[in-house]
């Protein structure tokens, strides 16, 4: 990516083996000085950034827990947790994804909402553990025993194939649900085949 920008530029000055003009030697003594200054900055604040990369999501009796690269942690405690005060919404609930934001659980605390993840989705700093919906459900299920007086949204446990009685994910129900996705996905596709076909008179799968 850098190259691009250090090409492009000379790359133009430099088309018809002309030398360079008063302009041209300005402009590169501003803006390579200026690249230069903006990548360094980049660089460091991906170091600064890599630094608080999350290595390791636990729950436990307090909550959950980020462990990040630098030693810290930052923790979700279940005696932070407060009633939500927003009509219609659920103490512990959930945000429904788009295609520009994943969902994700959320609770309140200090009169606010905060993010639960079980996964951190950064650009190049992801970091989405196996029993990503086994933590949920240990999360969820300590919620329960040590906030009672938290109510948790229906759809949480839904959304993340947990059994609501015994805390356990439901693997087959996931598997049910991807594999009727992909039956409906293969449905619209013949269907939109079909009308091509019969309106276009060819077909773009067969």
């Amino acid at each position: 990516m850098i190259a691009l920008f250090v090409g492009i530029p000379l790359a133009l000055q430099l088309e018809h083996n002309s030398p360079l003009s008063n302009g041209e030697m300005i402009f590169n003594l501003i803006y390579f000085p200026l690249l230069l200054w903006g990548s360094w900055s980049l660089y460091k604040n991906y170091r600064r950034q890599r630094q608080k990369k999350v290595i390791l999501i636990s729950v436990d009796q307090d909550g959950l827990h980020h462990h990040q690269t630098d030693g810290s942690v930052q923790s979700i405690l279940y005696k932070e947790l407060e009633r939500s005060k927003e009509n219609y919404i659920n103490d512990i609930d959930r945000k429904v994804g788009t295609k520009y934001s994943p969902g994700y659980i959320f609770g309140f605390k200090n009169g606010v909402k905060v993010p639960i993840h079980f996964s951190t989705p950064e650009n190049g700093l992801s970091y989405v553990p196996k029993n990503k919906y086994q933590l949920i459900a240990h999360f969820l299920q300590g919620a329960v025993l040590f906030c009672p007086h938290i109510k948790i949204s229906p759809a949480v446990y839904a959304d993340s194939f947990i059994n609501p009685e015994t805390f356990e994910f439901d693997k087959r129900a996931q598997r049910m649900i991807y594999f009727l996705a992909f039956v409906l996905f293969i449905i619209i596709l013949l269907a939109i085949d079909l009308f091509i076909k019969y309106t276009k008179g060819f077909s773009i799968l067969f």
